[in-house]
């Protein structure tokens, strides 16, 4: 008897989860707290440039079913929805964020999982279980590597996005084993190319997330209507192994789905890559606690793990990360997220428009921002992303904070309340406050609300 192949027995397990008991209710509330995070990103985003090129695609391959585009209410295809969506929750960068061998924001699977159960009428316990499916597998994938496919290899996260999405959909289609693995199988051939995050970047780092899963979603129904897909996708001679992951323990992937791990993925308070986070806590702490007056600093030095140098520093061997041309680049700027904390004594969504970048007193301070590589972090990182802020000042003092890891780390969770203040925030141009409410509700209650009730809840109104 031929064994069974890596996406045959993940199918297996997807299969089973979906036609399993509901999830224990500390879980349950742990998707609905990550669906309103990943609500507050998507309306915080509203009025995107990206956003709105992917708006105007949609309206281009409307179909029916009919599917809901968040903030505008328009509608589109299943495809057209899920692209725009999943483009609005990671366009600011402000979404979950889990590292391993590898990193991924599994929230690049929510639009996914809110178009298809609007197309299929899904209950919200469905819902729930395609969003712990795409974060399990979408994690999964991030762990199995004797190395970095990512940084090593140079293929994009989204990669595995197309990967967790066609689990997601095929859940919610409630294919049964052997048309998941096709659908793996399908999805499994379109990886994407790590150049979408070197050096400068552009609008396509935060798109990407949605066109991988429109793929992930292609491939499901695809699989419903009879496709199929090479049985090795991962493993076989010219697979995924071969060609993208380098050398994987399957038994990470292919494990029961015993213990989820969507409750170990971090929420982001700034806009912002989140091994930048702990610098830019490090040092507004240091500004709160000391009220640094900028004009006052002399030099600034962050001690930073080797990771976090070659990417958000150096620019993954592309331009430095000093020399900035957009928000997309701006943000995964190790050098001016310190710096413009130092100078305006925030980082909000504000630090990363009007091209703030380009400001003279933020261009002064990035040229005092010294950032070294610290040998004895990388050990650290995963599951730590520690950071060193050192700011000399003028009088001769120097100020020194240290942290592990930020404020959102499932070790330092953000509360319910803090959750919710977020979502206040990002939504407060999009939606009154009225509305912000009964989002917040349907949100956080998802388990005993409806996907119509929430959809409704994030649709602008006059």
């Amino acid at each position: 008897m031929q064994a069974k192949s890596i996406t045959e027995q993940l199918a297996h397990h997807i299969h089973g989860a979906m036609a399993g008991p509901a999830p224990a209710p500390e879980v349950v509330h742990a998707v609905e707290r990550l669906l309103l995070d990943s609500l507050a990103c998507a309306l915080g985003a509203h009025r995107s440039p990206a956003v709105q090129a992917g708006r105007r695609w949609a309206s281009k391959i409307a179909g029916s079913p009919a599917c809901t585009i968040l903030g505008s209410g328009a509608k589109s295809s299943v495809l057209g929805a899920a692209m725009v969506n999943c483009m609005m929750v990671r366009d600011l960068d402000m979404s979950d964020t889990y590292f391993s061998v590898n990193p991924a924001h599994s929230s690049d699977n929510i639009g996914t999982c809110l178009a298809v159960a609007e197309a299929e009428n899904s209950a919200p316990m469905d819902v729930i279980k395609s969003i712990l499916i795409a974060f399990e597998v979408q994690m999964r994938c991030c762990e199995f590597t004797s190395s970095s496919f990512f940084k090593t290899l140079g293929w994009d996260q989204t990669t595995l996005v197309t990967i967790a999405s066609a689990a997601a959909a095929g859940a919610l289609l409630h294919l049964d084993e052997a048309q998941l693995a096709q659908a793996l199988a399908i999805a499994g051939c379109y990886p994407t190319i790590g150049e979408v995050r070197v050096g400068q970047m552009s609008m396509l780092k935060g798109a990407s997330a949605g066109l991988a899963a429109s793929r992930g979603i292609e491939a499901a129904y695809l699989a419903q209507a009879g496709m199929t897909g090479p049985r090795e996708v991962f493993e076989g001679k010219r697979g995924l192994s071969r060609q993208v992951f380098g050398p994987c323990d399957w038994s990470v992937l292919t494990a029961p789905f015993d213990r989820w791990r969507l409750p170990i993925t971090c929420l982001k308070r700034y806009p912002a890559a989140y091994i930048i986070h702990s610098s830019i806590d490090a040092t507004l702490s240091l500004v709160k606690e000391f009220a640094i007056d900028p004009a006052h600093v002399r030099r600034v030095q962050v001690d930073a793990f080797e990771w976090l140098m070659e990417d958000m520093v150096h620019g993954m061997g592309g331009t430095s990360r000093y020399e900035i041309d957009e928000r997309e680049t701006a943000d995964h700027s190790l050098p001016y997220a310190v710096a413009v904390s130092l100078v305006d004594g925030t980082y909000e969504i504000g630090q990363l428009m009007a091209k703030r970048w380009d400001a003279p007193e933020v261009q002064a301070m990035m040229a005092k921002v010294e950032c070294v590589h610290d040998k004895a972090m990388d050990a650290r990182f995963p599951p730590d992303r520690p950071t060193r802020v050192t700011i000399e000042l003028q009088d001769g003092r120097s100020l020194v904070r240290e942290f592990a890891y930020p404020k959102g780390d499932y070790r330092d969770p953000f509360s319910d309340e803090d959750i919710t203040q977020k979502f206040m925030t990002l939504s407060a141009g999009v939606l009154n406050e009225a509305q912000q409410r009964k989002a917040i509700a349907a949100a956080l209650g998802f388990s005993r609300s409806s996907l119509g009730e929430l959809l409704a809840a994030c649709v602008a109104r006059d």
